[in-house]
């Protein structure tokens, strides 16, 4: 039987202003250097909670060789990440909340400049920083700086419910847990690809964010990233639940026409792509009817002609797609042309819309008709 790490005793008289999360699965090879990162920092009114998410390589051993008093280590039955941020939320004491994942690393001030900037400016509920990506070996490479839009700071909602590239790991985050707690906000066990997207989110709808522009973190970049060995599939069944609950929340209305468009346009033409009663159910919904009916025709008929050149949904989908994208929007010259085409031969209209994808992909010219029903390459809306 596995001997499971134990749990030390910390000093209950004392509540530390900061409590660092570290979900931590088969992290043998580099949770030693995450802990070493959070003793080294120069702010050490901390505690770290370690949840050993049932790894079998050791991890948890390795962890509970530390004997600093800050350090607690909880083991349980491997139930995913989410599931061991949650446990590690349920057993933090302190004011912030900071994420450190097992093979990532926090540069010696991140503490001191995070806090620091929350304690001065009560106003908001999180800050983030830049940071740098590092190899297997920790050789340090691009800033995240380099795959993210902004920065952004105070109200950053709609940012991030258009796209995850704003903060990018939650390493470079430090947030209030009081928010929290008023709004019982967790992490989602359903989503293994982008569960801290979603979380941020939600908790972006109460809390203002600032930035700081010093490098403060490493995040390490390997091939048993869970983000490198998710299969496709499981990956967009994560992201299109994450569009799915942010559609749903009351913040989402109030965003701009072009992210609305957006975000339909990633959960129905690009993430549910052969699922048509789940597109069908969405296009029903009260956020998706409350577009303008240019976007709504628009939208249909990029889901109509994905299902055609794909092939993996025909017939009344198809169809009703197609003929309520003509009755919300007759001025529209693709839609009349595609559903012409479809009309007399879907074969044929395949066949256009395949050729199109390739002369996208290799620049190469297509036939008048082809070249009428092409789409902007990008799916973005018409009016942005």
């Amino acid at each position: 039987m596995r001997r499971q790490p134990r749990r030390h005793a910390r000093n209950t008289m004392h509540q530390p202003l900061v409590s660092i999360m570290m979900p931590a699965y088969n992290a043998a090879p580099y949770i030693g250097q995450a802990i070493e990162s959070a003793l080294a920092q120069t702010f050490s009114d901390w505690e770290l909670i370690i949840v050993d998410d049932g790894s079998t390589d050791g991890t948890g051993d390795i962890a509970a060789r530390y004997g600093d008093p800050r350090i607690c280590v909880l083991s349980q039955t491997n139930a995913g990440e989410s599931a061991a941020r949650n446990r590690a939320l349920a057993a933090m004491n302190g004011k912030y909340v900071a994420f450190l994942d097992a093979d990532d690393l926090f540069l010696s001030d991140h503490l001191r400049l995070t806090v620091g900037r929350l304690e001065s400016d009560h106003h908001l509920g999180g800050v983030y920083t830049n940071g740098l990506h590092c190899d297997e070996t920790g050789a340090r490479l691009a800033p995240l700086s380099s795959r993210r839009r902004g920065p952004f700071e105070g109200d950053l909602f709609e940012p991030l419910v258009r796209a995850s590239d704003i903060f990018g790991p939650p390493l470079s985050v430090v947030i209030r847990r009081e928010v929290i707690r008023k709004h019982d906000l967790q992490w989602d066990p359903a989503i293994v690809i982008g569960p801290d997207w979603d979380f941020f989110i939600r908790y972006a709808q109460f809390a203002r964010f600032g930035y700081v522009a010093e490098s403060t973190c490493l995040y390490r970049v390997h091939r048993s990233n869970i983000t490198v060995l998710t299969g496709v599939q499981k990956r967009r069944a994560s992201l299109a639940l994450c569009r799915e609950k942010t559609i749903a929340l009351e913040r989402f209305a109030g965003c701009s026409l072009e992210t609305r468009a957006w975000v339909f346009y990633d959960l129905l033409v690009e993430l549910l792509d052969g699922q048509p009663e789940r597109q069908a159910a969405i296009i029903s919904g009260p956020a998706f009817q409350a577009l303008p009916n240019k976007e709504k025709a628009r939208l249909q008929r990029l889901m109509a002609s994905r299902a055609i050149r794909t092939g993996e949904v025909e017939g009344e989908y198809v169809t009703s797609w197609l003929a309520a994208s003509r009755a919300l929007d007759g001025a529209d010259v693709r839609g009349a042309a595609l559903a012409m085409l479809y009309g007399l031969s879907p074969g044929a209209c395949r066949f256009a819309l395949r050729a199109i994808r390739y002369s996208n992909d290799h620049a190469e010219p297509v036939n008048p008709l082809a070249d009428l029903l092409r789409e902007p390459i990008t799916g973005r809306s018409e009016t942005q």
